[in-house]
């Protein structure tokens, strides 16, 4: 039984050996996090030069809210997270569309 216990152990520290060194440091994180920031940024920045504009933005997934991967509308505000834009509703009305930009994946006028 005493043999058991030191392969279990043996086994255990191996496996959070492992753990350090194959867990992705600060470092890693804040570099992944800076590369998609900056893509954020600039998106943010051309979607504010269209702000009241009419624009279709091609989404990485469908939207549930819209039913397909594409949202056309007037853009009407954005900050560093959503865009949020007014869409011709079902009825005749209109429908606001909130949606993060990390989803959108290219912007059409």
């Amino acid at each position: 039984m005493d043999t058991f216990y030191q392969v279990i152990s043996i086994l255990t520290f191996g496996f959070v050996i492992a753990l350090f060194v194959w867990m992705p440091t600060k470092r890693d994180l804040r570099r992944l996090v800076a590369h998609d920031g900056d893509r954020d940024r600039g998106l943010r920045g051309q979607l504010e030069r269209r702000r009241g504009r009419s624009v279709t933005l091609m989404l990485d997934e469908l939207n549930a809210a819209v039913g397909t991967a594409e949202l056309s509308g007037t853009l009407e505000d954005v900050d560093d997270e959503w865009a949020l834009v007014e869409r011709a509703g079902k009825q005749g009305g209109s429908q606001l569309v909130a949606v993060r930009l990390e989803g959108i994946r290219a912007i059409e006028e």
